[in-house]
C-alpha cells in the first residue's frame, strides 16, 4: 500500500506526464491550489477535485484513492 506522500508524488508526476499540474486542475474547477494539493496528499476530501484528477489520468477515483471507495469496491 502506498503512504499519502508516494501516492502524491505519483499523481504528480502522472498529471506532469498527461501535459497536466495540480494548478492546472484548480484553475480548471475554479478552486485554489492549495485545496486540490490537500486532496491529492489525502489532508482533505472533494469528489469534484478527485474525479477531476481522475479523469485527467485517464482512471476512477477508486484507483487513486481506494480507501475513500472500500465499500464501492467489496463484492457483496
Amino acid at each position: 500500500m502506498q503512504t499519502a506522500k508516494e501516492r502524491h508524488l505519483k499523481i504528480k508526476y502522472e498529471l506532469q506526464k498527461a501535459g497536466s499540474s495540480f494548478i492546472r486542475v484548480a484553475r480548471d474547477l475554479g478552486i485554489s491550489h492549495s485545496t486540490v494539493l490537500a486532496v491529492s496528499n489525502s489532508r482533505g476530501v472533494s469528489a469534484r477535485v478527485q474525479d477531476s484528477i481522475a479523469e485527467k489520468l485517464g482512471v476512477s477515483p477508486s484507483e487513486l484513492w481506494p480507501e475513500r471507495y472500500q465499500e464501492e469496491n467489496k463484492n457483496p
